[in-house]
């Protein structure tokens, strides 16, 4: 058998043959096949290899290529006095058919293309693969040359595809011969969905004949795992999709699973119906498909278009944080996407699932915030979920489903146009992240990424949110204090709100939480009532309270404001401030200097006893800021050797009775005999009214 030569020119007195494979047919002139394996029967007849394609199924592979017979001599070639077969690096041989019944005879001057497949076993190489074309000899053969595969393929910078090639004919014998069509496999997904654990796996169908086909009622896809157990995959759009010729189409299918299906062994058939088990024809292993990402991973977004590598967007779980609370496991995480293209992006509808990946536990969760329909060249945008799961889960056990809404009825093939425009509603999957080690530190945090923050300093704030911007924003004070009957501390911030403009701004209504080093947060409550709005060229005390578990140091914590649409105002490091043990107590926009005091007994004339606290106070503002009703207040705790709480007195800023400097008493009332002790001790707190309770912050604890 003749080697193939190089065609870097036609040579003569060669009596060679030359094959090539593709799926499309080109009229190829001489010059084309510079650097080109070739071989000929004449100076001026010659066959070529060109775009081969192998597909490598789950059991089985295909090599498709189309042999182009160039004749550009003055005399027909009749194609009939040759045949094709493929051989592997063993010499053993495997059948090539025509895919497309085509014209034998190639007139002068013409380009015959001859469409061939054949199957092969799934784990051959295409360095292995040769196309050898040979002479029939009344009832003999000669061989005549043989082409690499490898080559070929190398030429037309193509690789193995992992493909099922399924010929439609098997399944309803009305087809036409060239109704092959060929399934890749793009990402599966793992999901607890609608009460039943389901697989989703994107495919891309493509039609390689010549004409519109559907898939046939007949033709079954399903999923086997390692244990030969079958379960049955249809498509999520409700339809098999119509096909155009050599247009390729994205396609969902869906299985419902077991939850301890094992997604390492799994497999993809695509049978007659209700012949799974005896009649496989074509499958795919779906195992590697799966992708689960981990916290930080940047992966691209699924494109929609069957033709596109990537969609242009990045999508990747930025944080994740998981704290149990007395309610059960909060889980929070943020989920970020960015624009790397050169385009504006239409931003997809997400919404996200946190599930337990050994049980039948999720909790779905949604972002309402309002943002832009469209993203720009390198803008991001942050979808931030959250919900509370059984307190006997871990995160190690816990996943993020991000699922996008899409309709159920999707014009697959573009057949339908606005005939689909109201077709129902649905969320698949498009990206999974484990939460592992979410809290642990060992991924970026919120206080990681804050920037830093000196309290009682303008805050700055984003400009793409709804805050005025004639209103500024600072951090004042904050506090904490723990919580003996209840084993919790709280922290309680203070902002003050300052108008610049020249007119009344209605006061801002902000999100507020601190998240701690290591990823927990804790949302912040709003004090129960506030003013509606603030005057030009005056300023608002705002508080809000935390509450935090007992072993929070609140020494490293970010800051996060949120507008009312969930935007991000900015973030900020910051921690709380220490009990002063002397000096002024701070009670901003008031510092109270506690001069001296002291506590005595009486005897009521109803046999009843009280303590009475006289104190010299000194009170001044530090800063002009209004205050009203809503404003902190001041108790007074009387506290025995036991910790408890004998009697309180609460004590204002404002309205009658409010503390003032200079000498006062504060009466305890409603004492015990049994009660009576000479090592009480007082103990000053700040108190915010919040929808949630009264919060405290420990201000002073004096000993008579």
């Amino acid at each position: 058998m003749n080697q193939p030569r190089t065609m870097k020119r036609l040579l003569s007195r060669s009596a060679l043959l030359m094959t090539a494979a593709s799926f499309l047919t080109l009229p190829l002139a001489t010059s084309a096949f510079a650097g080109k394996e070739g071989v000929f029967l004449s100076d001026s007849v010659y066959f070529t290899l060109d775009r081969v394609l192998l597909s490598t199924g789950a059991e089985d592979s295909s090599l498709r290529f189309t042999l182009d017979l160039t004749n550009n001599s003055p005399y027909t070639v009749d194609f009939n006095n040759y045949g094709v077969k493929v051989i592997d690096a063993n010499g053993y041989s495997y059948t090539a058919r025509l895919s497309e019944k085509a014209n034998a005879r190639v007139k002068a001057g013409d380009v015959g293309a001859f469409k061939f497949t054949s199957e092969l076993p799934a784990s051959v190489s295409s360095s292995d693969l040769k196309v050898d074309i040979f002479r029939w000899n009344d009832r003999s053969s000669s061989d005549i040359g043989a082409l690499s595969v490898e080559a070929a393929m190398a030429e037309a910078g193509q690789s193995a595809q992992q493909q099922a090639v399924i010929n439609l004919k098997d399944i309803d014998s009305t087809l036409a011969e060239d109704s092959y069509v060929t399934a890749q496999l793009g990402r599966s997904y793992k999901v607890f969905k609608d009460n039943a654990w389901m697989v989703y796996t994107e495919v891309v169908l493509e039609n390689l004949g010549t004409s519109n086909v559907k898939l046939p009622d007949g033709l079954e896809t399903s999923l086997m795992d390692g244990k030969g157990l079958t379960y049955t995959a249809t498509f999520t759009s409700g339809a098999a999709p119509s096909l155009l010729p050599q247009q390729p189409v994205k396609a969902m299918l869906a299985a419902a699973v077991p939850v301890s299906l094992d997604t390492g062994k799994l497999d993809l058939l695509f049978s007659p119906k209700g012949k799974v088990k005896s009649t496989v024809l074509g499958s795919l292993n779906v195992s590697k498909t799966f992708d689960v990402a981990g916290i930080g991973d940047k992966t691209a977004y699924p494109p929609a278009d069957a033709n596109e590598d990537a969609s242009g967007l990045v999508i990747n779980t930025t944080w994740a944080a998981a704290s149990k609370q007395p309610d059960g496991l909060h889980v929070q995480a943020n989920v970020t996407l960015t624009n790397t293209s050169d385009g504006i992006l239409t931003l997809p509808t997400l919404s996200g699932q946190f599930q337990a990946v050994r049980s039948s536990v999720i909790v779905s969760s949604s972002d309402n915030a309002s943002r832009s329909t469209y993203l720009s060249p390198n803008e991001s945008t942050t979808y931030r979920f959250s919900g509370i799961l059984p307190a006997s889960l871990g995160a190690d056990a816990l996943q993020l489903v991000v699922l996008e809404k899409q309709a159920a009825a999707a014009a697959a093939a573009g057949q339908q146009g606005a005939a689909q425009a109201n077709a129902a509603q649905t969320a698949l999957p498009v990206a999974v992240t484990s939460l592992a080690g979410a809290g642990s530190g060992g991924e970026v945090t919120s206080y990681a990424s804050a920037q830093d923050y000196t309290i009682g300093t303008v805050m700055p704030i984003s400009s793409n949110t709804a805050m005025d911007s004639n209103v500024d924003l600072s951090l004042v004070e904050m506090g904490m204090s723990e919580s003996a009957d209840f084993g919790y501390k709280t922290i309680v911030a203070k902002y003050k709100l300052t108008n610049k403009g020249t007119s009344s701004v209605t006061l801002p209504d902000f999100q507020s939480e601190l998240t701690n080093a290591d990823g927990y947060t804790y949302t912040g409550i709003r004090q129960t009532t506030t003013a509606k709005t603030i005057a030009p060229n005056t300023s608002y005390v705002l508080s809000y309270s935390y509450m935090v578990p007992g072993e929070e140091k609140a020494d490293k914590l970010a800051l996060q404001l949120y507008d009312p649409n969930r935007m991000s105002m900015g973030a900020y490091k910051t921690a709380v401030q220490p009990i002063a043990e002397t000096g002024p107590m701070s009670i901003y926009p008031f510092n109270v200097d506690l001069k001296d005091f002291s506590v005595s007994a009486t005897y009521s004339k109803d046999s009843s006893y009280a303590y009475r606290m006289r104190v010299d106070l000194d009170v001044t503002r530090q800063a002009q800021v209004i205050t009203d009703a809503n404003f902190s207040s001041l108790s007074f705790e009387v506290v025995d050797t036991e910790d408890r709480v004998l009697s309180s007195k609460v004590m204002t800023f404002t309205g009658q009775g409010k503390i003032l400097s200079g000498i006062q008493f504060i009466d305890f009332g409603n004492i015990r005999n049994d009660q009576l002790n000479s090592d009480v001790r007082i103990q000053i707190y700040e108190v915010v009214t919040t929808p949630n309770g009264d919060a405290k912050r420990l201000l002073r604890t004096l000993e008579p």
